[in-house]
């Protein structure tokens, strides 16, 4: 273990405050100890991984004193940083969200457990209720959840979700932002019949195209205070309706040949320019950036998984866009490119740095790329061996075991070698000891 983390997680411990009143924490309170783990993180640079010990250490100590069973959802979920990150505290938080799901908040409680991929607890808490009971300003939150859900957990609701058509807003471009232009993906999921799918996707094109006409309309006649909101809204309007008009958007996106993405430059040096270059291997596409904390944090975990494919038909590709400047995690910071080529230098120096063990590409398409439907990274999505998209929506922190089992199925499937399970590849490991 480096002493040095050792010794700053130490210095941030014992200057953390203790609560020990078992009332919840205050808006204030919850600030000050979300900043003290962002300090520690910022402290850390390249070294930061959210597997260090130090980092749990920061983390249970801000959580000292708090009394889970006397947090309500909005407390628990303002802070979740905090505690769903520490291998100590998450499962006591975890219970008690489960807890939550019994009573009136069981909304926001399965809401949170679908966010943090506990998608068979949220189902159980929510199934009994219906939609049916789930409020028509709170549909879209609902729907945003679902889309993590497999195709066997979403068939059977079919119906049911073809039927939810019925209830999309009539107000302006704000009130479809959340869920709803995930709704023909769901619909795909769910294998709705195709015809039925077009439908419906064009209703709820027409009805955007409508709140964007309201929110430009109110952004001509509502107070000066408010006008930047609704020019806002209508912008982000127009940005939907052109994922809608893509195949994530359309629905069409799992189970189809993957959109095409022009690859710029990659660290390797090698003659790839689309992903047909790597056609016959299962290809996994981490979307990231250099500044965004969580995808950095993930890169343990990717390393592990490259290591765990080494030999077999697997490539790991990490995609960005160009961005105006690399953000490293030492004292160099952020260093702006004086163009392309510029950045694409600093990326191969960030890259070694940083000991990325995969390689790096840059693509002409934004790296929230709306054809795989991408509103926020870190974003992965697994290709087939046979070219067509396997699974959307991962994170690169996911269990390894979890990770595995698509790929070696996807590499079973296509008649490719791949390695044991993780749990298979442990009790191997048991034994020879």
């Amino acid at each position: 273990m480096n002493p040095t983390i050792t010794m700053t997680a130490a210095a941030f411990v014992l200057a953390c405050p203790s609560f020990s009143h078992a009332a919840p924490p205050t808006e204030a309170e919850i600030k000050e100890k979300t900043a003290a783990a962002m300090t520690y993180y910022r402290a850390q640079g390249r070294d930061f991984s959210l597997d260090d010990p130090g980092f749990h250490a920061v983390l249970d100590a801000q959580l000292m004193g708090v009394d889970p069973g006397e947090c309500d959802m909005e407390t628990i979920g303002a802070m979740q940083m905090l505690w769903a990150y520490s291998p100590n505290a998450k499962p006591l938080w975890m219970a008690r969200i489960e807890e939550a799901g019994a009573g009136p908040e069981w909304l926001d409680a399965s809401l949170m457990l679908a966010s943090m991929g506990e998608n068979d607890k949220a189902l159980a808490i929510a199934t009994p209720h219906g939609f049916g009971e789930v409020p028509d300003d709170r549909l879209g939150e609902v729907i945003q959840a679902m889309s993590s859900l497999s195709e066997e957990q979403l068939i059977p609701m079919q119906g049911e979700l073809v039927l939810l058509v019925d209830r999309m807003p009539d107000g302006d471009a704000s009130t479809f932002m959340t869920g709803w232009p995930s709704y023909p993906e769901l619909l795909g999921k769910a294998m709705v019949e195709a015809d039925r799918r077009r439908v419906i996707h064009a209703r709820l094109v027409e009805a955007m195209k409508e709140g964007m006409a309201k929110s430009e309309a109110l952004a001509k006649t509502a107070p000066e205070s408010e006008v930047e909101n609704h020019q806002r809204a209508a912008g982000r309007m127009k940005s939907t309706l052109a994922f809608l008009d893509g195949p994530a958007g359309r629905g069409e996106l799992i189970g189809y040949p993957a959109p095409k993405v022009d690859l710029l430059w990659n660290s390797e040096g090698a003659d790839w320019n689309c992903f047909n270059c790597l056609k016959g291997k299962v290809v996994v596409l981490d979307f990231w950036a250099t500044w965004c904390g969580p995808c950095v944090g993930s890169f343990p975990q990717v390393r592990e998984l490259v290591e765990y494919y080494d030999g077999y038909d697997v490539v790991v590709l990490g995609l960005t866009s160009e961005q105006g400047s690399v953000i490293f995690r030492d004292d160099r910071g952020k260093v702006d490119a004086e163009d392309f080529a510029g950045e694409c230098a600093m990326m191969a120096d960030y890259a070694k740095a940083m000991d990325v063990t995969w390689p790096v590409a840059f693509t002409k398409q934004d790296v929230f790329n709306t054809d795989f439907g991408i509103k926020g990274i870190p974003h992965v999505a697994i290709i087939a061996p046979d070219g067509k998209v396997a699974y959307n929506n991962l994170h690169p922190a996911d269990p390894l075991a979890d990770k595995v089992e698509k790929i070696n199925g996807l590499l079973e499937k296509a008649g490719l070698k791949h390695p044991p399970s993780v749990k298979e590849k442990a009790a191997t490991e048991k034994s020879a000891t």
